[in-house]
């Protein structure tokens, strides 16, 4: 017993499939659409890319002018401790003495005025979709710097369905101040 119903759905969908004029546009259309949702997300991918590296670039930036401060004090009276002896003692003899201290608190000043000149400056170095670079941590730890930044990227094509406006970066730098052994002469190093 066929249903009267099923056989007009199966004459319906044969007469579909035997008249196709016009399959082709729609076809042309969602492949319009799919290339061009595809190339909103590579975009904003890259952007939050150019992001990241303008961000990397800011903090490693702030990081070294903050180990470029000497804390004249440590190191002209001394840098030995009990704990760095026991070390030197232990086979690592050149341990002090290719260490330089940095004046913390001066280093965290240059910090933020890097960073502040970087959020200001209008130059090519910055990507214009950053904004609110802001300092997570800031180590200082005698001759070694560790910073974290974090900052908010804009998206170019927000997302539609997920309510994404903009999305966050970090970046996490460590500089190490120490001097090498030897004479820079032209390039060329001799020992």
């Amino acid at each position: 017993m066929k249903m009267p119903y099923f056989s007009s759905v199966v004459n319906s969908l044969k007469r579909f499939h035997n008249c196709q004029s016009g399959s082709l546009s729609v076809l042309i259309i969602g492949l319009f659409i799919a290339a061009l949702t595809a190339l909103m997300i590579v975009t904003d991918i890259a952007v939050v890319a150019n992001a990241k590296r303008t961000l990397d670039q800011a903090t490693e930036a702030a990081a070294m002018r903050a180990v470029q401060n000497l804390d004249e004090a440590a190191y002209y009276n001394g840098k030995h401790t009990a704990l760095t002896s026991i070390y030197m003692l232990a086979g690592n003899e050149n341990y002090a003495e290719n260490r330089i201290p940095i004046d913390c608190d001066a280093g965290w000043l240059e910090v933020n005025n890097e960073l502040n000149t970087w959020m200001n400056t209008t130059s090519n170095m910055k990507t214009i979709q950053i904004k609110n670079i802001e300092i997570t941590m800031f180590d200082c730890v005698y001759d070694v710097v560790h910073l974290e930044t974090k900052a908010m990227v804009t998206l170019p094509f927000p997302m539609p369905f997920a309510n994404l406006n903009e999305t966050s970066v970090n970046s996490s730098i460590t500089t190490l101040n120490e001097k090498d052994k030897g004479l820079w002469l032209f390039g060329f190093r001799l020992h």
